[in-house]
Parts: structure tokens; sequence; C-alpha cells
């Protein structure tokens, strides 16, 4: 054994004989003496158990619990609406972020607008916008909203109340009718809504198709842009089914355009004409004034009896 296991050994030894050799009386006053000395980290040892596990003990009334509930329900409530409320913006922002990079790279004169009224009876039918007269919007203007990198046809101005708004009716409504063709095909015709106040978004007609036509099921049908009234290659929708009639056929098109959620939309402008053009109608109405002055200003010759 090594010099100092020795030396603990010797010194234990001791000490057990010490122990030993006190009377009982010596005993009891060292372990007194013990006692007082770790009784208040023994006390204090006891409060923190007695605090740690009364934790989760507390005792409430069925009147307490209610509100408490109560009050955690409406908190549940209150996030969810800032989380749909969240989603929403976010929604729109895409949507205006999408709309902005259509206009940037489209060679239409277009002019934003944003949907200020509808009304419930004729929901597939008429919408107002916030843009008139003081944007140069006229009858007839086509209005669109960007699909991708395209544009879906909504409907047309059909009356400029004001100089900050203007009535468009719907491409869902019978009235709006459009020169359609469907993409990859020969086949063109006359597209159109349906009549009357509808609950549901309605399908579109489009009529005076060959009756012997092949138009397979979910082909494209754009504007056709005859007329001159609506640009074309705008997305009116897709194929649903095709019916043969007699004389003629007709499809069936599901929109493009989701009419139940139109919130921002643009107004395509006519074109300014030309220079050559404006000389053109210039120099067209001199020659019939000057036609005018020639003939009596105008004015009929009566004819003898």
């Amino acid at each position: 054994m090594s010099r100092v296991n020795v030396i603990v050994l010797i010194g234990f030894v001791g000490l057990l004989i010490w122990v030993f050799l006190f009377g009982q009386d010596t005993v009891a006053r060292i372990q007194r003496g013990a006692q007082s000395a770790f009784n208040p980290v023994i006390s204090g040892a006891n409060k923190v158990e007695e605090v740690v596990t009364g934790l989760g003990k507390e005792t409430l009334s069925v009147v307490e619990l209610s509100a408490r509930l109560e009050a955690a329900e409406l908190e549940r409530d209150r996030l969810r609406l800032e989380v749909l409320r969240l989603d929403e913006l976010v929604a729109e922002n895409d949507a205006l972020r999408r709309a902005l990079n259509y206009v940037e790279n489209s060679p239409l004169k277009l002019v934003p607008a944003r949907v200020i009224s509808r009304k419930p009876s004729n929901w597939y039918n008429t919408l107002v916008i916030d843009k008139g007269r003081a944007a140069n919007v006229a009858p007839d203007s086509p209005v669109i909203v960007p699909i991708g990198d395209q544009a879906g046809l909504v409907g047309k101005v059909s009356e400029v109340v004001g100089d900050d708004s203007s009535v468009v009716i719907l491409l869902s409504d019978e009235v709006c009718k459009v020169s359609a063709r469907i993409e990859g095909t020969a086949e063109q015709g006359i597209l159109s809504g349906q009549r009357g106040a509808l609950r549901v978004m309605p399908d579109l007609n489009l009529g005076y198709l060959s009756k012997d036509a092949v138009v397979p099921e979910g082909r494209l049908v754009i504007t056709s842009g005859a007329g001159g009234l609506f640009p074309g290659n705008l997305l009116l929708g897709r194929v649903k089914t095709f019916t043969s009639g007699p004389l003629t056929g007709e499809a069936t098109v599901e929109p493009a355009v989701n009419f139940d959620v139109l919130t921002n939309v643009f107004v395509i402008l006519p074109e300014p004409a030309s220079p050559e053009a404006a000389k053109a109608v210039e120099d067209a109405e001199e020659a019939a004034k000057a036609k005018g002055e020639e003939g009596g200003g105008g004015r009929a010759t009566p004819i003898e009896p």
C-alpha cells in the first residue's frame, strides 16, 4: 500500500475509536449540532419541493374555467381571421404582380380599372368600374383580365356613366356576342352567354359551327378578331361538349374568366389614328364640304312637276 493510503486508513480507524469512546450524551450533542447546522438547508429544500409539487394543481371554479375557455376560443378565432386576411393579401399581391407583368409586355393600350359595384340580381350580367370619360373609356371598349401570359375577355363597356365610372356588360350575358374560333381548327362562330338572372356562373354557347365539325373536348376558344371590335387571340374558354344540329353545330364552352372574383380589370382603349389616317379623314371631309358647296350648300334642288 502507498504511504497516502496507510495514513488515510489510520485516520479513519482513529476517528471510529474516538466516536465510540464518547458517551451517549456526547453523541446526542453532536447530532443536535449537526441538525441545527443543516436545518436551514433542509427547510429550504422542503419549501421548494412544496412549490414544485403544487404547480399545475391550482383549483378553479366552473365559472373561471368557462371564462378562460371562452377567452382562448376568441383568441383562436382572431388568429384564424388574421391568417385568412394574410392569405387574401398574398393572393391579391400575386394577382397585381401578374397584371403588372402583363401590362408591361402587352402591345395593347390598357387602362387599369377596379370593380366598384355589382348587384346580386344581375351578378353575371353587368358590373361597374371606376374609369370613365376622364380615362378616355368609350362604349364598346373591350374589358380583359390577365390569365398567365395571356388575357381573358371579361366583356365590354356598355355605357360610360361619368368621368369616373362605366358599366360593363359581361361575356356571360346573352347580349354580349363575340366572334370566336376554336384553336387548332378552321371552325368559327358566335359566342354568347345566357339569358336572365343566374344563380351560378353559366357556361357560354358557341353557335354557327359546321354541323360536321370535329371539336375535341378541352380545345381552347379564342376571339377571332373579325369585325374589329375585339382584338384577336383573347381567351374565351374551353370546349366542354359539341352538339350537331340539322344545319349547324353548337359547342358548350367553359369560361376562361372566373366572373365570381373580378376585382381588378383592364379596359382596352382604341389606338389613336395614325397621321396618314387622320390626313385621309381630313381630306375626305374637305372633299365632302366642297361637293356640298358646289351643289348649293348641300340642299337638294326641287324637282319640277
